[in-house]
């Protein structure tokens, strides 16, 4: 019978759990509170490809765990309808203080069932809107396919955040919230990545005609050209150049190429660090160490310390600090040495109490 209990409470710690972590929202609708009531399941057949070796990454994007037609506004909300109601009785059941062990029993098999309810619901959310991902992506295409892989990763990403965020109730469409969720995480994507210098742009003719024209009309005008300006004097398409102008100028704002400090400058054999390099530059923990030596010489008598700073500042002989102090060499030396072990001394204690902190 002891056994009874431990099973209990095994039950209830994870119906617990599997309440606290529920990525979803705590969005309660009076239905829900119906013991009648249970949300339809929107489940489409999905279709599969045999992508390859050879297939575009966007095509191998979407064929993977297959595809499905794109939802309708009542199939949306019917599945975030589905989402929140497993929430609600995973939850509902967490906040019960039964002490009947069938009862926990019982939860842990519903908790389960409602967990593979809502994730059934959050997958067919995804599959169905990754068309959105590919289209939020379409204007960094001219980066190049190898970069291609990692936006729409990123995109997918942004999806699923905007899944268990979205709040169906506010009356906004999922697809709006979607998209700009999408872009936003695209567009801070491409910044950091084009800052840190990791994201190599290679641009086309169009691209460098269009800077050519802007930086000769900037010298001579003192401003950027207006679109239309730059389409009459490139030649080039009004729609053209809306699209690539945003291109040019983040490719403006590209960090110049690292250069070595190894790197040799023209014929001879002096390098970047020789040009660079601060010969007054003091080292910082050669300099802490000094000062943490000053420290504990202040904290010696005022003849040692002035002897000390004869000896080994102002470089005099023992005999000549001797002869300072009417004292012979012998002693000045015994002083000396006196000083330097109460240094020592001073030093170990400082060491010890930092090394106590940590």
């Amino acid at each position: 019978m002891s056994d009874v209990p431990q099973k209990m409470e095994q039950d209830r710690a994870e119906v617990l759990d599997s309440a606290i972590a529920l990525p979803f929202l705590e969005l309660m609708l009076p239905e829900f509170e119906d013991p009648a009531y249970e949300p339809g399941s929107v489940r489409q057949p999905r279709r599969y490809g045999r992508p390859d070796g050879d297939t575009l990454p966007i095509t191998r994007f979407l064929s993977d765990r297959g595809q499905v037609e794109i939802l309708q506004p009542e199939m949306v909300e019917e599945l975030f309808r589905e989402i929140y109601w497993s929430c609600y009785q995973i939850r509902k059941l967490a906040e019960s203080d039964s002490s009947d062990p069938s009862f926990w029993n019982y939860a842990v098999q519903h908790t389960v069932k409602c967990i593979q309810r809502m994730e059934a619901a959050e997958e067919e959310l995804f599959i169905a809107n990754r068309p959105l991902i590919v289209a939020c992506a379409k204007p960094f295409y001219w980066i190049g396919q190898i970069w291609i892989s990692d936006f729409l990763q990123e995109g997918s990403r942004a999806l699923g955040n905007a899944i268990r965020k979205f709040d169906f109730t506010r009356g906004v469409p999922f697809y709006a919230y979607a998209q700009r969720s999408i872009q936003n995480r695209l567009r801070n994507y491409f910044r950091d990545h084009i800052r840190s210098g990791a994201l190599g742009i290679k641009p086309n003719e169009d691209m460098i005609k269009i800077q050519k024209v802007i930086q000769e009309w900037r010298d001579r005008q003192g401003e950027d050209p207006s679109p239309l300006i730059l389409s009459e004097m490139t030649q080039l398409p009004p729609e053209r150049i809306k699209k690539l102008l945003p291109m040019v100028r983040q490719w403006q704002r590209m960090p110049a190429t690292p250069l070595s400090l190894d790197a040799a400058l023209g014929d001879t054999k002096s390098s970047l660090h020789d040009l660079v390099a601060d010969h007054q530059h003091v080292d910082s923990a050669k300099e802490v160490e000094r000062n943490e030596v000053w420290e504990a010489v202040a904290r010696l008598p005022e003849r040692l310390q002035i002897i000390l700073k004869r000896r080994y500042v102002e470089g005099y002989t023992l005999d000549e600090v001797g002869k300072e102090f009417g004292l012979t060499r012998a002693r000045i030396k015994q002083l000396q040495d006196e000083g330097l072990q109460k240094i020592r001394a001073f030093m170990r204690e400082t060491y010890a109490r930092e090394n106590n902190k940590l």
